[in-house]
Parts: structure tokens; C-alpha cells; sequence
């Protein structure tokens, strides 16, 4: 049975990504707060709570510990003023953009190195250019950049590929959740499409490995 992990469930690229998967007779392991509404085998977690990481971790580890691959695509999005940013906000979004994945690939290390699995942690390109009232979120994305780096070095002697993947704003309503401000959603790319290239990726030889790609609107 091929099977994939996947952190956070929602509209957008996750559930995209779990339909294909679907499609190509994997089983969908989904690590989230809500349960997903297709036919993924949910382990409810809070991937801002260490003990709820490690209560799904065993989970895995009891059930599940045959897996292809992990994506570590959990990720919120606060915009807020530099003279205004929320010390809980900001803890609450590092527990779950940074220290979950990291929390989680270092619990699942073992299987992932005996499975010979893939890794593919996805964050966006505001990494690399800052954006106003996206301090804290724009952190976190520089750091994930470089947790991607490590595990690259971490797990070169192995079979195991670290991809990071970083898209431009793609269709969602993260932005309209995090103000309150409806979006012009046309001018952003199709989750979909991103979904099918991630695919694409995961299917190239095992010794070929996308350390780092990233897709902007054209």
C-alpha cells in the first residue's frame, strides 16, 4: 500500500493534493484539527500542541509506519502592523509554520530513513521578499527555508529526497481569514496545477531530487 502523509487539511492545495494522491490508489493520511469531508484516514491534531504531535506520531508509528511520503504543508498566515504584532498570535504561528515540522520529521526520522521516504516541506516565496505587515509570517517562512537546508544534509547518505517547494499566492482564502478583506482571487495561480507539478516531482527517480523550486505568476 503507498501512502502519504500530509500535515493540515483545508480547501486549496491540500485537498488537491489528496484528491490526486487518491487517484493514484494512495492512502491519505491527514494530520489536522478538522476532519476532512473525502476519503482520508484522519489522525485529529493540534500541530500547535506537543503532546497532540506525539499522541499522532504514535499513531503512525503503530498503524501507519509504512510511508512514501511526508508533507509538511501546515502553515498560518497573520498580517499584522510592526507596531501592532500579538505575542500570542506570533507563538501561535511559530508553533505551527516552524516547530511542528520540524517536531514531526525529527519523531518520524527512523521511519522515514527505513521507508526510504521522501520529504517535502512547502512554504512560499515571501521568503525571499519581505512584504508589509507580514513580519511574523515572513519569518517564518525564512526559517523553514533553512530547516529544509539541514534536512537536505541531514539525510544526503540516505535514500530519502528533501524538497522545498515554494509557490507564489495561489487561489485561497488564507488572506481574506487572516483581515477580513475579500481578494481578487483571478490574477492567482490554480492549486491544482501546483498539486499536479508537486506530483510530478515525487515521481522523478530517486536520484534526482528538486532541492529547491520556485514558481511565480507569470
Amino acid at each position: 500500500m503507498k501512502r502519504v502523509i500530509i500535515t493540515w487539511w483545508s480547501e486549496w492545495l491540500w485537498l488537491e493534493l489528496s484528491k490526486l494522491f487518491l487517484e493514484k490508489n494512495f492512502e491519505v493520511i491527514c494530520l489536522s484539527r478538522k476532519k476532512p469531508e473525502i476519503n482520508v484516514i484522519h489522525i485529529k491534531t493540534d500541530l500547535s500542541d506537543e503532546k497532540s504531535i506525539e499522541k499522532s506520531v504514535e499513531i503512525i508509528k503503530d498503524k501507519f509506519k509504512n510511508f512514501n511520503y511526508l508533507i509538511n504543508c501546515a502553515w498560518v498566515l497573520e498580517v499584522e502592523d510592526l507596531w501592532e504584532i500579538n505575542y500570542k498570535k506570533l507563538e501561535n504561528l511559530m508553533k505551527i509554520n516552524v516547530i511542528s515540522p520540524i517536531i514531526l520529521t525529527s519523531k518520524l526520522l527512523v521511519l522515514l530513513k527505513e521507508n526510504e521516504a521522501d520529504i517535502v516541506n512547502i512554504w512560499s516565496t515571501v521568503w525571499f521578499k519581505a512584504y508589509k505587515s507580514q513580519c511574523s509570517y515572513w519569518a517564518s517562512k525564512w526559517a523553514i527555508r533553512w530547516i529544509n537546508e539541514n534536512l537536505q544534509l541531514e539525510l544526503k547518505k540516505t535514500k530519502c529526497r528533501v524538497i522545498g517547494f515554494n509557490p507564489w499566492w495561489f487561489k485561497s482564502r488564507i488572506f481574506e481569514k487572516a483581515t477580513w478583506k475579500k481578494s481578487d482571487l483571478n490574477q492567482f495561480m490554480e492549486p491544482f496545477e501546483l498539486a499536479k507539478f508537486i506530483i510530478k516531482i515525487l515521481e522523478l527517480p530517486k536520484n534526482m531530487e528538486v532541492s529547491e523550486i520556485i514558481i511565480n505568476r507569470k
